[in-house]
Formats: C-alpha cells, structure tokens, sequence
C-alpha cells in the first residue's frame, strides 16, 4: 500500500483530531510515507460521500474511514461508487461499530492498524435502498423508534446500552404499521410492529438477530413482528440478543436479495420513517437490492468464511 486517505469529522472533537494523529504515526511505522497520507475533513455526510467516490476513483490505495456506522455508510458508499478501487481498512471508532464487530475487526486501535497490514481481503455485501446505500442495518417501527430520540452524545457516552433509555416508553405504546412487501415474486400485506432488515450477523453492536447470516452470501435478512407481548418480549430478551428467536412465534423472519417496502395507508402517522446504519433515511416506499461482493474490505486472516 503506497497512498492512504484517512476520513474523519472534523466536528467530532479533539478526541477524533488525537486519533487521526495517532494513525499517522502507526501507518508512517508500518513503512507509509508521511506525504502519501491525506486526511480528508468533509463537512457534510454529502461531501463524505463525494470524496470518498474521488478517492475511489483515483485509485487510492487505502481508505480507513473514522466514526461510526453512518460514516462508514458514506464512505463505503462513496467508494462503491467510485468503482471499488480501493481497500478500506477499519479502525473502530464509533459508540457502537456495528459493522466492524460484524467483521471481527479488533476495537483496539494497535491490533486494527495489524489486521489493515496483515490482514486478507474480503469482498463485501452492500445494499442499494433508493438512492441510499446500507452496509449494516435498515430499521422502521418499534426499533426505529427506539433509536429516534438517541444523541449522538449520548451514544458516544453510553454505547450500545443508551438504546435502552426509550424504550419503556415506545414499547407500551405498542404502534402497527400497515406495510405492503414485494420480493421473490410474493406480495403480501402485513401489519408489523417494527421491520429490521440486516446485512451483517449484528445489531446495534450486539451478536444479534441473523446469527447465521454471512456478510458475502447476496442475501438480506428480514424480521418482523405482527403482535408485542411486552412481558413476553422481557422474558426472552436475552435469548433475543443471541439471536434465539424459537420462544417469539410473532417473529417472522427471511431471506432475500430484493425488496419493495410500501406504505399501505399512506399518511403522516402511518407511513413509517427508515433508518439506515443508524442514521435517519426516506419515508415508505423503499426499493432494495442487494449488491454482491461490492467493495473490498481488510478482515482478520479468521475470518474469510
């Protein structure tokens, strides 16, 4: 690797500003040229994506994007864009890293800044989502709702456990979304208290949900759930977050490489808002595609099943 464009948010702080010093300093280590590296600041998730697609194109070797799951959407789907020229190399630095635990990638920074030099590397699953790309998660309903009112502050104070703080508050009130799905020629209606579509074996940073799915295989990996029991849904929460969904019959659950989400009554309150990796996205409807093997991502040499 010769050439290396590190991405960052200049407005996350001084503790991101020390970061990117600090990768510098380990990349210069491991032989990259000091003038070879650049550190990109966009200032827009727009830009973010902009530039991450000029990198691509101009054939950077390396693109590390720092943040969490919403900049590395943008990253990621600027230099997918751009014709997958580059390898991205991962160096967790989010309050969840979702994607990067999906990918077995070390939150330490020495031993990610090891796995981008020694690591092998993997083709990657994206998903188109209109003119959006999801590299992890889609989410509308009760877990959308959950995640609605989370500061990016508080994520970064609490972590994965800040999801917690409303979801007493959304769970008692037990909203349905009429939602209608078309994929694998199959159309169907459903009432659903929330929908969750990943790409990863993960959610919310906890081994969750798809335990089975592979990051490679084409496929998304549907959940939904028509009825909540709320002491139900307590009981089996631990069960849940090891993905072991056989005590919730209201959880139906599959696979599939397309899919067209619609709002049936369509209206303020009943057309539901996505969230992708985290992040707030389009109103129903939503069109998805998976895209195989997308981009180029450095893995651990453990996991290239």
């Amino acid at each position: 690797m010769k050439t290396v464009h590190l991405f960052y948010n200049p407005k996350s702080g001084k503790k991101q500003t020390d970061l990117v010093d600090l990768i510098q300093e380990k990349l210069i280590d491991k032989g990259i040229a000091a003038q070879d590296i650049s550190v990109i600041k966009p200032a827009t998730p727009k830009e973010c994506f902009a530039l991450a697609k000029k990198a691509s194109q101009e054939q950077v070797d390396l693109i590390i994007p720092l943040g969490g799951d919403g900049t590395l959407n943008k990253v990621i789907g600027g230099a997918y864009e751009g014709g997958n020229n580059s390898f991205i190399g991962l160096v967790p630095s989010g309050s969840v890293n979702n994607f990067a635990k999906a990918l077995g990638i070390p939150l330490e920074l020495e031993a990610a800044i090891d796995v981008i030099f020694n690591g092998h590397v993997k083709p990657i699953d994206i998903c188109k989502a209109n003119n959006h790309y999801m590299i992890s998660s889609l989410t509308l309903g009760l877990l959308a709702d959950i995640a609605a009112n989370v500061t990016s502050e508080e994520k970064r104070k609490f972590g994965p456990l800040v999801f917690l703080k409303d979801s007493w508050r959304i769970l008692r009130r037990n909203r349905t979304y009429t939602i209608g799905l078309k994929h694998d020629d199959s159309i169907s209606v459903i009432k659903t208290k929330f929908l969750l579509i990943t790409m990863t074996n993960t959610i919310a940073g906890f081994p969750s949900f798809s335990p089975d799915a592979l990051v490679d295989d084409g496929y998304m990996q549907v959940y939904t759930m028509k009825k909540l029991h709320f002491w139900k849904f307590l009981c089996h929460i631990h069960e849940f977050k090891q993905g072991d969904f056989s005590q919730a019959e209201e959880i139906v659950h599959f696979k599939t490489k397309s899919l067209e989400l619609n709002a049936v009554k369509p209206g303020r309150s009943a057309n539901p808002r996505t969230r992708i990796d985290g992040d707030k996205c389009d109103l129903l409807p939503v069109s998805l595609e998976v895209i195989r093997q997308a981009i180029s991502i450095i893995v651990p040499k453990e996991n290239l099943t």
